[in-house]
């Protein structure tokens, strides 16, 4: 999993049914970027997009089952990594 696909995934756990331009913008990538990755997602089964009901030109994504709980697996796994690091505290240098 790249970096961008991670950012994807906790994008989504955090905004449930976000369309491609919100994501782009969240994450700071091209929205051209983003349908590349969204695209390889959706083949993993991991996001599915649709189509808006109002606007065919917006897609809205969301994570699927495998992907939420691949978003959860994430989670956990940077909660182990900052909680030592949120142990040692660094002093403000004088």
């Amino acid at each position: 999993m790249t970096p961008s696909q991670t950012g994807v995934i906790l994008f989504l756990r955090r905004r449930a049914d976000a369309n491609v331009t919100d994501a782009a913008t969240a994450l700071g990538v091209s929205q051209a970027t983003l349908s590349r990755t969204v695209t390889t997602l959706v083949r993993k089964q991991w996001v599915a997009k649709r189509r808006s009901a109002k606007d065919d030109r917006v897609v809205a994504l969301s994570l699927s089952r495998r992907g939420n709980a691949l978003a959860l697996q994430i989670n956990q796994r940077v909660h182990q990594v900052n909680a030592p690091l949120a142990q040692h505290t660094i002093e403000p240098s004088a």
